[in-house]
């Protein structure tokens, strides 16, 4: 009787470790596509820890939420944001996915030749080693936190949103395009260095296209037939990380874009397409 008291105690306990709730960490949650993740985890039964720099949209997001939630004022270019996500971690007691999207633009669209000759180098410097310090180096930081959790309880799964402008280089914004190309080849090394090491660790690159994000109101740009609602876009993004897959394009027929800019010939995309 004791034996079978004991048997329903462990099998008790088992169902109850597996209805635990997930907890997931969004790094860029005060707006856009994060903002829109984090309501989707916390109406999936997930408790989510918020992370941005603007702590007020945090409040407020936290307010929308139906499940359990934790803030962290975090600005990702800084040093010690590092000390700060494995505070959150903490305070969480565990994680078992993080997002991380980071985003800071620089567009030369409207630059004229009277413009270019005029411009302060060092501001414009300062405005491009902020895309640097923000979607690469920021997001490197806190990826690099989160795989040394993972990789010490031997699961974990890293969500990372780059862009189809890391395809190719863009004439608006080089840098930016070099940045999310580092996101893509980073997360790429990563996943190799999980499979090579047999360590339980997923990790998928999110490739958005055209997403209506507050600097783009939906349907007023040119590209405006393949642009998609950040609300579009994070369900789309909700069903990559169910389904744990390597690349997500967001919408999928995002990835007729990107296969078109990959086997585009240089003198094309350099004449008509490196706007993109």
């Amino acid at each position: 009787m004791i034996k079978v008291y004991v048997y329903i105690l462990m099998i008790t306990s088992f169902i109850g470790n597996t209805n635990a709730a997930q907890k997931a960490i969004i790094i860029g949650a005060s707006s856009g596509m994060g903002r829109e993740i984090a309501k989707l985890l916390s109406i999936e039964g997930y408790s989510v820890g918020l992370v941005a720099r603007r702590l007020s949209l945090l409040q407020s997001l936290q307010n929308e939420l139906p499940g359990p939630s934790f803030i962290k004022q975090i600005d990702i270019t800084e040093t010690k944001a590092r000390e700060s996500l494995n505070q959150l971690i903490n305070d969480m007691q565990g994680l078992d996915l993080i997002i991380i999207s980071t985003s800071s633009t620089l567009d030369n669209r409207n630059e004229t030749s009277a413009q270019i000759g005029d411009h302060d180098p060092v501001q414009e410097w300062k405005k491009k080693d902020r895309i640097f310090d923000v979607c690469a180096k920021g997001f490197i930081a806190m990826a690099d936190v989160a795989l040394e959790f993972f990789k010490q309880q031997n699961h974990g799964h890293l969500v990372g949103i780059s862009s189809t402008s890391g395809l190719r280089g863009s004439a608006l914004s080089p840098e930016y395009s070099a940045a999310k190309a580092c996101i893509s080849c980073y997360m790429e090394g990563i996943r190799n260095y999980m499979i090579q090491n047999n360590i339980n660790v997923q990790v998928t690159d999110i490739i958005p296209g055209y997403v209506a994000v507050e600097h783009s109101p939906f349907g007023e740009d040119p590209e405006a037939y393949w642009e998609i609602t950040v609300q579009e876009a994070g369900k789309c993004i909700l069903a990559g990380i169910k389904t744990k897959k390597k690349i997500v394009y967001v919408p999928s027929k995002a990835w007729f874009i990107a296969c078109f800019l990959k086997w585009l010939p240089d003198y094309l995309y350099n004449k008509y397409f490196s706007w993109m």
